[in-house]
């Protein structure tokens, strides 16, 4: 999982983002192929012809590091979602909804064929969207209220209301593939964003990745817990901090909504909420290990949304 603590996507083994709801982690997912695979979407950045995987955060942060070995060489794949230090709690304004899914692919030893693959399905797959290609770099997909912006270093292709692409790596070259949510149509807009497609200028994306990483590890370094099994207690505060709304406090049960607990059966809430139970414990744990903030911004955020009286 990776998160900027709006909103998160989960990765799978082999380079695919199988979930993700754009802007916000109640907001309806964009790729959603864990619960539909053939509807719900997703994008994939993959070296060809795997042999092994192997997976870590780097250390102290959500920066995910995926290893792909072929026959050929070997990549490094680095996904992580742009995020920064947030005044807590912040307002969520209307510049803030755009957020960004990064991907970074470099070839490390020989040569590797790369396939990128962006495929969203809004709206939980109900939605196939309407794709255009602006430049060979850029491409921008909506469908009802919802739309996407893409960037992909590589050159691209529209296929099927996605895009994708392949190609070669040698060691030392590296492709860039950049998701970027736009704000929701409303009534009035004449275009969606005019297509905002706007090729993104890989070193600032490399800079993002450099102000993530140190985000992380600034916010790891304030952990008080020194004592047995230190790095599995870090990796769990890691976990429940990107679970967190940054704009509130509020921290969610879970990433997703909807995976049955059983096949046809009827436990397939929405964890996409804060359950105060769960979450007192979960932030009551942060709090004895020094994130006092996170406590704190938790407590007024409950006291905020509890004020009034029901009719």
């Amino acid at each position: 999982m990776i998160s900027d603590m709006h909103s998160c996507a989960l990765v799978s083994r082999t380079g695919s983002i199988d979930w993700c709801c754009f802007p916000r982690f109640d907001s309806p997912s964009v790729f959603g192929r864990i619960l539909d695979w053939g509807k719900g979407g997703y994008f994939k950045v993959a070296a060809a012809g795997i042999r092994s995987v192997s997976r870590r955060y780097l250390p102290g942060t959500n920066i995910l590091e995926t290893t792909f070995e072929t026959d050929t060489g070997v990549a490094k794949l680095t996904d992580f979602m742009p995020t920064h230090e947030h005044p807590a709690p912040e307002e969520d304004e209307d510049g803030g909804r755009r957020r960004q899914l990064a991907r970074i692919l470099e070839c490390v030893d020989g040569t590797v064929r790369f396939n990128v693959e962006c495929f969203p399905r809004f709206d939980y797959g109900t939605i196939v969207p309407h794709a255009v290609l602006r430049g060979q770099n850029a491409g921008f997909a909506h469908g009802g209220v919802d739309a996407i912006s893409f960037y992909c270093s590589a050159p691209l292709e529209e296929a099927d209301g996605g895009f994708r692409s392949e190609g070669l790596l040698k060691a030392g070259e590296r492709i860039y593939a950049v998701v970027t949510s736009q704000p929701r149509f409303s009534a009035g807009q004449r275009a969606f964003g005019s297509h905002d497609v706007a090729v993104i200028d890989e070193r600032h994306i490399d800079h993002r990745l450099e102000d993530t990483r140190r985000f992380w590890e600034g916010w790891s370094k304030q952990c008080t817990y020194d004592g047995e099994n230190r790095d599995e207690v870090l990796r769990s505060a890691l976990t429940l901090k990107a679970l967190t709304y940054a704009p509130s406090g509020a921290l969610v049960a879970a990433a997703t909504t909807s995976l049955p607990e059983a096949i046809g059966g009827t436990r397939n809430w929405d964890y996409r909420f804060t359950w105060i139970r769960d979450a007192s414990f979960a932030l009551y744990a942060l709090f004895i290990i020094g994130y006092t903030k996170e406590a704190q911004a938790f407590k007024g955020w409950l006291e905020w949304s509890t004020v009034g009286r029901a009719r």
